[in-house]
């Protein structure tokens, strides 16, 4: 019997916007596109939460997110609702100096960003203004489809979908409407007739959270949200505390956050614990900037633990670290090399004191140069980047052990075949654009996959032209032969 006389099929795919940092990994998987690339379908999708503590930098993990889209999707725009009234647009743009398109951008003058907070509208004014927004972009369909480079498995067309939309709400915590506003207005402190706030204020944002998927998996709208985290408070005190989640600690729970709020995410990150990145002995940043960047007792460098407590596409459960500075934001350069690092030096040539990656050999490393050279050098962070990336697979996938190897067997294969790594590391890109994009974009798409397949002979980018082993090479399977 065929099913789809009595139902209407759901989009074969719903894309994910790369962000990197870790992320895209655990959270997508590889979809082969037209010219048989493989495409990463993860990172930020239509609904995503970021928990944690007070001051775990939880809002500079939402911002990076929506930030690095806005640097990547040269068209994206992200309206951002603030209901602590913290957010400048200085803070934003600070953030932002290590993101090649966004760097020394006026964001709000570019347009890029839209900033609205709970002095000025309240939140269900603030949904109502997204639910309009969406149902303006669904009239304006035909100037907001592009064209990605997914491919419909049945008809071989590429896949179109709307442009990305972002909207951040900092926080959902303390996100109030005009139902909670009137009692504050209508009560002083201590009323019993405020004791119905909180009720107020859940029933309202499940409500809202009720309507996200929907809203934002039909217009291409891409939401976030922060969300506080406290102690659980047991009215029996001889009772044991239950848990929200499966990996959230014991005692731990979401604050001012409807349960439903668990279950329609499709990723929601939490922020475990931090610590300070201090040298143990000098007592100086474990990655200084520069050979200046030596002041005792510094706690600008922070690593933060994160896990995915729920993931929909991909395993839930499974801490890594990221690096930030507190005045800088995210580290993503960094990040990847203490990933490398935490899991048995993969990829890393050398010895604790020099080191170097093995996609890039000469290219010495050390301590106190890492984070500089990271700034500075592209084609070390594309080494990172790929690194980073092939060692996640290999921790986190068991199906594609076939084309998996070492970082060093990756190299030295791939210029037994001709391939310049100087190419590959300069002049491409691992994340996906839309195709209207990437046609003015100066940087080829190359993900890790498929350098992993071209290794097998499985794959040739369509771009570039046909590859010769050097003569050596050719001489040195003779001589085997």
């Amino acid at each position: 019997m065929d099913l789809s006389k009595y139902f209407v099929a759901a989009p074969k795919v719903r894309p994910y916007l790369n962000i990197g940092c870790l992320m895209d990994i655990p959270t997508g998987r590889y979809l082969r596109g037209k010219h048989g690339e493989s495409i990463l379908n993860g990172g930020l999708a239509h609904v995503t939460g970021v928990g944690g503590r007070g001051n775990t930098f939880k809002s500079v993990l939402l911002h990076f997110m929506n930030e690095r889209v806005l640097d990547r999707y040269c068209k994206a725009v992200l309206q951002l609702y603030d209901t602590e009234c913290t957010v400048t647009y200085a803070r934003l743009e600070q953030l932002a100096q290590h993101m090649p398109n966004l760097a020394g951008l006026d964001l709000e003058d570019s347009g890029r960003v839209f900033i609205s907070d709970s002095s000025v509208m309240s939140g269900n004014k603030w949904f109502g203004g997204v639910r309009d927004f969406a149902e303006d972009k669904a009239k304006a369909a035909k100037d907001w489809m592009r064209t990605t480079p997914f491919v419909d498995p049945k008809t071989g067309a590429m896949i179109r979908s709307y442009y990305p939309s972002l909207f951040e709400i900092d926080s959902l915590s303390m996100f109030l409407t005009d139902s909670v506003e009137k009692i504050y207005d209508e009560n002083q402190v201590g009323d019993s007739k405020m004791n119905t706030d909180s009720l107020r204020g859940a029933a309202a944002k499940s409500q809202m959270m009720m309507q996200m998927p929907n809203v934002a998996a039909q217009h291409g709208l891409h939401l976030s949200m922060s969300m506080h985290v406290g102690d659980q408070h047991a009215l029996d005190p001889n009772a044991p505390p239950k848990k929200q989640l499966s990996f959230l600690q014991q005692g731990v729970a979401f604050k001012h956050v409807p349960q439903k709020t668990m279950f329609l995410m499709n990723n929601l990150w939490y922020v475990m614990n931090t610590r300070v990145e201090m040298h143990k002995e000098h007592k100086t940043p474990q990655y200084p900037k520069n050979p200046q960047d030596n002041l005792v007792g510094d706690k600008d460098l922070q690593a933060i633990t994160l896990i995915n407590l729920r993931a929909k596409s991909g395993p839930s459960g499974m801490p890594f670290e990221i690096i930030l500075s507190q005045s800088e934001g995210i580290l993503v350069g960094l990040t990847e090399y203490n990933y490398l690092k935490m899991n048995g030096k993969y990829g890393l040539g050398g010895n604790d004191m020099r080191y170097f990656l093995e996609l890039l050999p000469d290219e010495q490393l050390m301590r106190t140069t890492i984070r500089g050279k990271c700034e500075e050098n592209a084609k070390l962070r594309r080494a990172l980047e790929i690194t980073s990336e092939m060692c996640q697979m290999q921790n986190l996938w068991d199906d594609e052990d076939e084309v998996f190897c070492t970082p060093a067997e990756l190299y030295a294969d791939l210029k037994a075949k001709g391939y310049d790594w100087d190419v590959i590391l300069s002049e491409t890109r691992g994340y996906w654009l839309f195709e209207e994009d990437a046609a003015v974009e100066p940087l080829k798409f190359l993900s890790t996959m498929d350098l992993l397949r071209m290794r097998k002979g499985l794959y040739h980018p369509y771009w570039m032209k046909k590859v010769t082993p050097p003569a050596d090479a050719v001489a040195e399977t003779k001589k085997a032969a």
